[in-house]
């Protein structure tokens, strides 16, 4: 089904179908305005050619960046994989404006933020577009450039930007943001990945091994609690 908005119906009727629509946008509805932020493509290559899915990390570290930010409803990374993985389906490869603004009404979201990142040696640019779901306006649409081992910053960065177009200020009282080994996010990608597939275990054991290269690696601790049941999750 190549045809995006093709694509996207066939979505929105299953969803309709199933009832579950009303439920997410129920609980997304409510004063604060709701971000959706859907993967972003790219891939990062680890040791004997083996690729790590970097786009998946990238979407994960601006779920948390963004959920920390006062007078924003973030939705978690989790709960829209799991309203696709429920209807069979995949947002896999590059999302388009289209696509963005109809998953995110299913989810009752006012934006999206979708992009792509692409790494060429320890260089690593990330593209964002964020989008508003009422009006389909491209909200923001930058590049951004730095080290991989900077990628938490890049992150941070990308946050501001999407923010101060809401009109948001930035937190005032914001920690350091700390290189992470770049070995520990291919870990963390692969953590990710797994656990969108369903093997928790697997993932579990990613997540582990980015911490035990990077013990200060917020995303994969976040992770590693909501699975192990230490987080308060509700999953």
């Amino acid at each position: 089904m190549r045809n995006p908005a093709i694509r996207v119906l066939a979505i929105t009727v299953l969803l309709v179908a199933a009832g579950g629509q009303d439920g997410w946008a129920q609980e997304a509805r409510q004063d604060l305005p709701t971000v959706a932020v859907l993967d972003f493509t790219g891939f990062l290559l680890g040791q004997e050619g083996n690729s790590a899915p970097l786009g998946k990390a990238v979407s994960a570290m601006l779920i948390t960046e963004l959920s920390s930010r006062d007078g924003l409803r973030v939705i978690e990374r989790y709960r829209l994989q799991d309203i696709l993985t429920e209807q069979s389906l995949s947002l896999s490869g590059r999302v388009d404006e289209e696509t963005a603004v109809q998953v995110g009404r299913m989810v009752g979201a006012q934006y999206t933020v979708h992009g792509q990142v692409s790494t060429v040696g320890n260089q690593t640019r990330l593209d964002m577009r964020a989008v508003d779901v009422e009006t389909s306006e491209i909200l923001e649409a930058r590049k951004l450039t730095g080290q991989t081992s900077e990628l938490l910053s890049l992150v941070v960065d990308m946050a501001d930007l999407f923010t101060r177009e809401l009109q948001l200020e930035p937190p005032s009282d914001r920690p350091e943001v700390e290189a992470i080994p770049v070995a520990a996010t291919i870990e963390f990608s692969r953590a990710v990945d797994f656990e969108d597939k369903g093997q928790v275990e697997e993932a579990m054991e990613h997540y582990r091994r980015a911490l035990e290269i990077h013990p200060d690696h917020r995303d994969a601790r976040k992770a590693l609690d909501r699975l192990t049941g230490e987080g308060g999750s509700d999953r």
